[in-house]
């Protein structure tokens, strides 16, 4: 069920997510600053997370018979000329019927890109029949979640019936792997970053964020927890509402932190479960799709999940590998989710202080050509 909405959730969230950023030259530097950090501090934590799988490396050694049969055969050369040459899809429709998800994504950012530039009401046409799709998306996944608790018992009693409880030990390492690339990522690069570019205690922001983060946190959705994130950011922590109001619902909707961060740590345990070696080519494959597939992440619960199948595929790692994960999805769920609006609340408070001189500059010859 969940492989049936790949495709529709990843189109509609990536076009509506684009489409939602407005156009990008009337925001001028402001949309410049805040794309360009955005795709920094994705890059960052998937850097992270893959150098912390790779030096713990949380499923080597694992024997689990489960998987064993699904072991796929790909080789780095193939692979390699397999991405190339499906990043353009020659034909859009034969992607879409053979699922071919780098081609499909490709082809909805170019559409969505072109689609802003064309403006008026053709533009608003098509983005509003996109939202009304990606709504009844949403429900339709929604639905396929609450079935989500009763697969998960299935799946984990027949992974203790196969294998045993032995199957919790490289799990366990793996949920261990995954904390400390977020903690990581939350405590220490995120506020290395706030503190460089701004010069400011990185942790007096978290405290006075610190509602959002745990709402964040507890609901494991950053779409639900936004109205909170922007009361925060513009009531206590003093961000300019100007910035709030454009920043944050845009990294809500594409400044996927820790979901980025996840599937990249969580591809390489289950090739390493797999017994698979990827290559640094496959491993580079891995942190651009993750990359890319963060920006269309739905901001609710187990979307990251979801969107792990285009990472598997871009590999040629099996679905049903995920099985290993599902078990414990929530609580990571909450942790990344917690980083994802951290990432935004930074991303923010970074392009308020750089805007800040240009606003009270405008704000300046306002008062002069009002005196005159």
């Amino acid at each position: 069920l969940l492989k049936m909405m790949v495709i529709p959730l990843v189109v509609t969230s990536l076009f509506v997510g684009i489409t939602n950023i407005s156009n990008p030259v009337e925001m001028g530097p402001m949309g410049l600053r805040i794309a360009t950090y955005f795709l920094f501090s994705s890059a960052c934590a998937i850097g992270v997370g893959l150098l912390a799988v790779n030096l713990i490396q949380p499923g080597v050694g694992a024997d689990l018979e489960i998987v064993e049969q699904a072991v796929p055969q790909i080789s780095g050369e193939t692979s390699f000329w397999k991405i190339v040459s499906h990043v353009i899809p020659a034909n859009p429709v034969e992607a879409l019927a053979k699922t071919d998800m780098l081609g499909i994504i490709f082809f909805t950012m170019i559409f969505a890109y072109f689609t802003l530039r064309t403006g008026g009401e053709d533009r608003d046409r098509i983005v509003r029949v996109a939202k009304s799709l990606h709504r009844i998306t949403m429900r339709m996944v929604n639905a396929i979640i609450t079935l989500a608790p009763y697969g998960i018992f299935c799946l984990i009693t027949n992974l203790i019936i196969t294998t045993g409880f032995s199957a919790f030990v490289p799990l366990s390492w793996y949920l261990l792997t995954v904390t400390i690339a977020l903690t990581a990522h939350f405590f220490l690069l995120l506020p290395s970053l706030v503190f460089l570019l701004t010069r400011s205690n990185p942790y007096k922001l978290m405290r006075a964020m610190s509602p959002a983060l745990t709402t964040a946190f507890s609901t494991a959705s950053s779409a639900a927890t936004l109205p909170l994130t922007i009361e925060c950011a513009t009531e206590v922590a003093k961000m300019d509402n100007r910035v709030a109001s454009i920043a944050l619902p845009i990294g809500a909707t594409l400044n996927m932190d820790g979901t980025a961060l996840y599937e990249g740590v969580t591809v390489l345990f289950i090739a390493q479960v797999l017994g698979i070696d990827l290559s640094l080519w496959q491993q580079f494959v891995v942190f651009a799709t993750a990359l890319i597939v963060s920006i269309g992440a739905a901001g609710i619960p187990h979307a990251g999940l979801i969107m792990m199948v285009i990472v598997l595929e871009a590999v040629g790692l099996p679905l049903q590998a995920t099985a290993l994960i599902w078990g414990i999805d929530r609580f990571v769920d909450m942790m990344r989710t917690a980083v994802n609006v951290w990432s935004d609340i930074v991303g923010t408070r970074i392009v308020d202080h750089f805007e800040k001189p240009i606003f009270a500059a405008a704000n300046s010859h306002s008062k002069m050509d009002i005196e005159k």
